[in-house]
């Protein structure tokens, strides 16, 4: 047993490298081990005697000797593999964090790069700190003297545009500064990592390590002493910018309030009793100084904050000109075109037409401006119409518009006046008693049959009541309240008119395209004129109806109060359950998905009203009608994924929606499904395109469009059919437009006798010289059959256009008719030849009595 022993350990010292080693070992040991058992059993039958007397080993101590001496071989073997499998778990593991080391130094030097523009964000700040005293001068004045609403809403305004800038740079900095910690934070916790410090036993290894470590440290060295330096003046920029963010809201909250306190006492009389008050003493220039000053502060942030809508308003000037520039342009060549037609005003001046138009729809897009980009936008287009106006409008219509736009441009900067004067007021009382003079006298002119918008009637009587009112209130001394009348009676009819033309020049436009532009055309945007129509949607007149509402009650603060407290009930978070929501988010959900249908509906506007496809070249022109649906899906797609981001709805709550719905398509939607799926094919696949020549069931028509459900086939007998699409893939459909052509056969039968040369001669000579037929394939002309009466000849040929087919095939006929004639070949109809074998006695003319009757007949 020794001997076994012995062997099997110099087995495993000299193969101890693996596991196959120590299995082949073990079973070299087994096989040594078998002899000795076996003599150690025979020799116990001998004389087991004798040898336990002699204190021979038992064979039970034997077997455990040598199992022991078998498993600590195990053991030791195995402790050997684990300190190894440790060893090169750590050596992974201490690669990866180097490798994140680096790849993370990588993007913070990155962001170090980058950075943020701390230098223009501090000068941006500094500027805005020594603005804040400009903007609060004369805000909370002494008790003695009094406040001008005005005053205080251009102040809000201001604040309010300069914290929404720097709420957009906060917004930067604070997302930069989250990235560059976060990138930070990995750093430290990869150097937290306790793998990263354990060296290798072997010498070797742990210098190839430290050296390793050695070029990590000199490579991230650099950036961590960048990092001290900038995180501290990113903390400091933060602060800076967290405070002068807090003192704008609080001047803001405090600004709100004065308002309030203001209106609320704004039936009170404001005007001061004491002669030498300063309202009395200061001058109307000091007060357009003054003024001045904060309206230019209040436009120039505004329209900083929306350089990107003003560049879109020009776009849509430019692209509205274009439109009616070519239009006119139209007209002229066809001369249907008359300047002082009513219907044909918006051609006069295309330039200033797309000023009106564009003006008085996109003004809305404009979310709390101050009144003086508004009245900039008004006077724009007010000057805009009113040289559309010369010639059009008679004498005194013209004069009434004029003095109105004159009147509005002094009630506009008498608006803009934000110190009270007494100037000021008796200029208000002043242009108050002229609005009330004006409305009398153009009553007692009755010329309201002139008028070519009869409903501007109503503005101007809405403009007087509003000026009657201001006219009392200044009597009375609320100054305040006769301010805010007195523009919004102006305001009133300007807009009113300007919106009412808006939509007259945008019915003009569209009624003389839809009656000139039948087929699209690059110049007018492939505007599809038939589907769009020649009047504006219904929709546009309650949207501008609403809009003006909201333009002449912004003059009110409790108009203000009011949308501040419905907003306020919109914003509020609700619960159900623990879906936790606003009312405001549903809304903004219902429009998402309503403005993505809409615009699904729009596109249609850019398909064509398609006539047939006749060639290749044609075909790879097609209009957009063809790619329609895939837009559709996607615009619906896309509005319905950004209408529950938008509105917060969480996306596990989608997951279950979806599962119903699948529920309810596997059980009763699968036709609708299958109609959308068999679309899709359609789309993808291009087998036909709007505007293809195909035929279904045996009847022909024009694709005119694909849609969700179904597709609309023109079909040539007059009808408008419309097909399934699933019907249109499972049901034999011809197109004619991506084949080769049609083809046309005709059976032309010439008497027994006839030299079918010069008949086939002929017949080629027909269809060669008709340049509706195609030369390729070559036309055939071969003789058919011997038939009853006559040889029949077929000719086939093809035609380009499916249309041709009734008229080419009649010309043919008729020039083939014409030719045989003129060259002698006769085309024989069915006839038979009887012969007679016996001839009745009263019908043979050779018998006496039938020459006899004969001749009485003669």
């Amino acid at each position: 047993m020794n001997e076994s022993a012995r062997s099997f350990q110099g087995i495993y010292k000299a193969h101890r490298s693996g596991f196959l080693t120590v299995f082949f070992s073990l079973f070299f040991l087994l096989l040594t081990a078998v002899p000795v058992f076996c003599q150690q059993s025979d020799t116990l039958q001998v004389s087991s005697g004798a040898q336990a007397e002699e204190g021979a080993p038992k064979p039970d101590s034997t077997k455990s000797e040598f199992i022991r001496q078998v498993q600590q071989i195990g053991h030791d073997e195995y402790l050997r593999s684990q300190d190894k499998f440790e060893g090169r778990k750590v050596y992974l593991k201490q690669h990866q964090l180097i490798g994140e080391l680096k790849s993370e130094n990588f993007k913070l030097k990155g962001l170090l790069n980058k950075g943020v523009d701390q230098q223009r964000i501090r000068r941006k700040l500094i500027e805005f700190q020594q603005l804040v005293p400009v903007v609060l001068e004369r805000i909370f004045p002494d008790a003695s003297d009094f406040q001008t609403d005005r005053n205080v809403t251009v102040s809000a305004s201001i604040f309010r545009e300069m914290l929404d800038e720097l709420v957009e740079e906060k917004t930067r900095v604070d997302l930069f500064a989250s990235t560059f910690r976060h990138s930070l934070y990995r750093i430290d916790s990869i150097y937290a990592e306790k793998d990263l410090y354990l060296f290798p036993p072997d010498s070797l290894q742990t210098r190839q390590y430290a050296f390793l470590l050695s070029e990590l440290n000199n490579e991230i060295k650099p950036v961590e002493d960048s990092v001290k330096t900038f995180s501290s003046k990113l903390d400091s920029l933060q602060t800076s910018i967290n405070a002068l963010v807090f003192e704008l809201n609080n001047h803001l909250e405090n600004l709100e309030l004065l308002r309030k306190n203001l209106n609320e006492a704004s039936f009170e009389d404001e005007i001061p009793k004491d002669l030498t008050h300063p309202f009395f003493t200061k001058s109307l220039s000091d007060a357009f100084s003054f003024s001045y000053t904060k309206e230019k502060y209040a436009l120039a942030f505004y329209l900083k904050l929306r350089e990107s809508r003003l560049v879109v308003l020009v776009f849509l000037v430019l692209a509205s000109w274009i439109f009616l520039a070519n239009l006119k342009k139209r007209t002229v060549n066809l001369h249907e075109i008359d300047e002082h037609d009513d219907g044909k005003v918006v051609l006069k001046l295309p330039f200033l037409s797309a000023m009106v138009i564009v003006l008085g729809f996109y003004q809305f897009f404009f979310i709390n401006p101050p009144f003086i980009f508004y009245w900039l936008i008004w006077l724009l287009a007010s000057i805009s119409l009113t040289i559309i106006f010369i010639g059009y409008l008679n004498r005194f219509w013209m004069f009434f518009w004029i003095c109105t736009v004159l009147v509005f441009l002094i009630a506009g900067i008498t608006n803009m006046l934000l110190l009270p004067t007494v100037t000021e007021r008796y200029l208000i009382m002043g242009l108050s008693l002229f609005g009330i003079l004006f409305l009398v006298f153009t009553v007692l002119k009755k010329q309201n049959r002139q008028l070519k918008e009869k409903r501007i009637i109503y503005f101007i009587y809405l403009m007087g009541l509003f000026e009657f009112i201001s006219l009392m209130m200044n009597i009375t001394g609320r100054f305040n309240l006769a301010k805010s009348f007195l523009l919004a009676g102006y305001i009133g009819i300007v807009v009113g008119i300007l919106l009412l033309w808006t939509v007259r020049l945008v019915n003009q436009g569209l009624s003389i395209a839809t009656k000139i532009y039948h087929n699209q055309e690059r110049e007018l945007f492939f505007i599809n004129f038939n589907k769009l129509g020649n009047r504006a949607p219904g929709i546009f007149y309650t949207f501008l109806i609403v809009g003006w509402g909201a333009l002449v009650g912004k003059n009110f603060y409790r108009f203000t109060q009011i949308s501040e407290s419905i907003t306020a009930f919109l914003t509020a978070d609700r619960m159900i359950g623990s879906y936790q929501f606003t009312i405001n988010g549903l809304f903004v959900f219902l429009i998402i998905l309503f403005v993505a249908v809409l615009i699904s509906r729009l596109l249609s506007i850019f398909s064509a009203e398609p006539e047939a496809i006749n060639s290749p070249e044609q075909r790879k022109r097609v209009s957009f009608g063809s790619w329609l649906l895939l837009v559709q899906i996607f615009v619906i797609s896309l509005g319905l994924f950004l209408a529950f981001a938008a509105s917060g709805i969480p996306l596990d709550k989608i997951t279950i929606i979806l599962g119903a719905l699948s529920v309810g398509i596997g059980l009763g939607l699968q036709g609708l499904v299958n109609n959308l799926v068999s679309g899709l094919i359609i789309a993808f696949e291009n087998t036909v395109k709007v505007g293809d020549l195909i035929e279904v069931e045996g009847k022909p028509g024009i694709m005119k469009s694909i849609g969700f459900r179904s597709s609309v086939v023109n079909m040539f007998e007059g009808s408008t059919a419309v097909i399934p699409n699933g019907d249109l893939i499972s049901k034999q459909m011809i197109n004619w437009t991506t084949g080769k052509g049609r083809k046309l056969s005709l059976v032309v039968g010439v008497a027994y006798g006839t030299d079918l040369e010069l008949a086939v001669r002929l017949l080629k000579d027909v269809i060669a010289n008709d340049l509706r037929i195609r030369q390729v394939p070559v036309p055939r002309v071969v003789p058919l059959e011997f038939s009853e009466s006559s040889i029949e000849i077929e000719i086939t040929f093809w035609l380009a256009n499916y249309m041709d087919y009734p008229f080419v095939k009649g010309e043919v006929i008729s020039k083939i008719d014409l030719t045989f004639k003129a060259n002698g070949v006769r085309i024989p109809f069915p006839q038979r030849d009887l012969y007679l074998k016996t001839v009745p006695e009263n019908l043979n003319p050779t018998t006496p009595e039938n020459d006899a009757q004969n001749e009485n007949q003669g």
